[in-house]
């Protein structure tokens, strides 16, 4: 079980990307960032382009706490992110992983999540990994599955974004979801699965991105981050 969490390194590198800490000029790119739409609006970042919001949304990534928030990118460009609850009690939780549409197809996520893993394994070597992802996320679940991951739980969630976007939606957009939500106790849940991987489990990135950490890739102990 985590006990204390590490500080945040100033990057982390591997498998071609640079994983750092949110900061402004990161937050101007995701602001920029091409948006999928209802069932995945969660994920859009399109309220960073208010100065209010972002400015809001930067300092929630620095509150002190048991969550790092990392934006991964490629030759300084911002091309995905990626958060991590260090104190969850399933273990080293990773939460909003997100790759917008512009930057997919090239293994943004698999890379990002397999350099990220990497560093915390090193910083916690006797966690496992879980996440949440919805059912109806096929694309994802296969980024995962090469990582290692496995499902070993399903289970029906509220998640209030789709909840609320469910009833706005127009029926040709719920069809596309049908299968993976229901309306139960007078609101609608979405179906989801919870997926599992121990510390230390063969990850498939791709044969042109392997994961390699070096001392001088990672941080010398320094608080980058603010938490």
């Amino acid at each position: 079980m985590v006990t204390q969490p590490a500080a945040y390194p100033s990057r982390i590198r591997g498998a071609g990307l640079e994983l750092r800490p949110w900061d402004a000029d990161l937050v101007r790119q995701m602001a920029t960032w091409g948006e999928r739409g209802f069932p995945y609006h969660a994920f859009d970042l399109g309220y960073l382009k208010d100065p209010r919001r972002a400015s809001a949304g930067l300092a929630r990534t620095r509150e002190d706490g048991p969550h790092r928030h990392f934006v991964a990118c490629e030759e300084g460009v911002a091309v995905g992110r990626v958060s991590v609850n260090l104190r969850d009690e399933a273990g080293l939780y990773l939460w909003s992983v997100h790759v917008p549409p512009e930057h997919e197809g090239r293994g943004v996520c698999r890379r990002m999540l397999a350099t990220l893993m990497t560093w915390l394994e090193e910083q916690y070597p006797r966690s496992d990994f879980v996440l949440t992802t919805n059912t109806f996320a096929t694309h994802a679940h296969r980024a995962y599955r090469a990582l290692g991951f496995a499902t070993s739980e399903t289970r029906w969630h509220f998640d209030r974004d789709i909840a609320e976007e469910l009833w706005r939606a127009p029926s040709a957009a719920r069809e596309e979801i049908a299968p993976h939500v229901r309306f139960h106790n007078g609101r609608w849940e979405v179906r989801v699965f919870i997926m599992r991987r121990r510390r230390g489990t063969p990850m498939s990135v791709g044969p042109a991105a392997e994961v390699r950490l070096s001392q001088g890739d990672q941080d010398d102990g320094r608080d980058a981050g603010g938490a």
